[in-house]
């Protein structure tokens, strides 16, 4: 399919319009039958099975065509709609009022048109719906006033009564889904890191505040810098240095498993957090997490010096918020980095390193 003819199918402005074109189909349709009943009963003449079946089978597809042509088409699409009404109200007379498909009639109209534009568009589909069934009165000479529906019109009436609210309730439903998947996506990207995956700051944040809220229990707070990582952006690029970061979210979210919180803190330092797990323990796991991180990478003839430095720290009743944990943290890790890198480092009275 070339560019031109996929255009208007991606086009937004004609999300009403593709909205509307299955419903239309089905409940024009489906409402042909009843307004055909009550032709084939009272005998009319040519030039209304014509008009019938211009509006019933052709009018759909002329709408699509002639939205996705106008330079405004979901305005377009709501005065079709409103034409839509319009003539419903015209069938209506043409079917001498009969209760049970004018209310059918009727109510599936007014549903289209709140549906699309609340009260105000339904106040403008009334007025349409009323002109409609009074032109029709005094142009079609329609037959005297039916109020209770043969047994043909009755069963004319039961597809559209069953079938078109079940569409629409499909359609509805595949909108909401839609919606709910979309607002999923927009959630997960709100908290993310483009590059790497992880949280982003701005979330693991919320998380670490949470966590310290929750009268401390047994948790610790890492901070993580890959050593070096300017020398390697500075010699490779920074596409390169993407590469590492990249490596290193991915090592760290398989090595330490669901439970912990993985988030990028800022540039090539990231955040763990270690839910249910003791200073100690976290000591013993992310110096096993620090050796086992992949040797340095080779480009070309040259190695790339690429090792870790963590920070530790838990929280304390001592502390006055989640900002005093994090800056334990980083006091750690700046100790790993001023003792030689490669290592790590609890914040404690009195500092200790793995």
């Amino acid at each position: 399919m070339s560019a031109d003819a996929s255009t208007p199918r991606r086009d937004p402005r004609l999300a009403l319009s593709r909205r509307a074109y299955l419903p239309r189909i089905i409940g024009l349709g489906l409402g042909s039958l009843c307004v055909a009943a009550t032709l084939h009963e009272n005998a009319a003449g040519w030039p209304l099975w014509m008009l019938l079946a211009i509006n019933g089978l052709a009018w759909p597809h002329i709408a699509r065509w002639w939205s996705t042509r106008s330079g405004d088409p979901h305005t377009h699409e709501r005065r079709l709609l409103l034409l839509d009404t319009l003539l419903g109200g015209m069938w209506i007379a043409a079917m001498g009022f009969s209760v049970l498909p004018s209310a059918v009639f009727a109510t599936l109209l007014c549903f289209n048109n709140i549906a699309v534009g609340g009260l105000r568009m339904l106040a403008h589909g009334l007025i349409a719906l009323t002109g409609g069934a009074a032109g029709g009165w005094l142009i079609l000479d329609p037959p005297t006033f039916a109020l209770v529906p043969t047994p043909l019109t009755l069963l004319a009436s039961l597809p559209l009564l069953i079938v078109y609210p079940l569409t629409i309730g499909q359609i509805v439903y595949r909108q909401a889904k839609a919606l709910v998947e979309q607002k999923r996506l927009l959630t997960r990207l709100s908290r993310t890191d483009g590059l790497t995956g992880l949280y982003n700051r701005r979330h693991w944040e919320t998380l670490v505040e949470r966590h310290f809220a929750d009268e401390h229990p047994p948790v610790t707070l890492a901070l993580i810098d890959l050593d070096h990582f300017k020398q390697i952006n500075d010699t490779f690029g920074h596409a390169m240095g993407d590469q590492i970061l990249r490596r290193a979210a991915t090592f760290l979210r398989e090595a330490l498993g669901e439970r912990a919180l993985v988030g990028r803190y800022g540039g090539e330092e990231f955040g763990v957090l270690l839910p249910d797990t003791p200073i100690d323990q976290a000591l013993a796991l992310l110096d096993g997490l620090r050796e086992r991180f992949p040797h340095p990478d080779v480009q070309g003839d040259t190695l790339l010096p690429c090792t870790l430095s963590i920070g530790l720290a838990e929280p304390a009743d001592t502390l006055s918020d989640y900002h005093d944990w994090l800056r334990h943290a980083d006091q750690a890790l700046y100790s790993a980095k001023t003792q030689g890198r490669n290592r790590v480092v609890a914040y404690t009275p009195v500092t200790r390193s793995a």
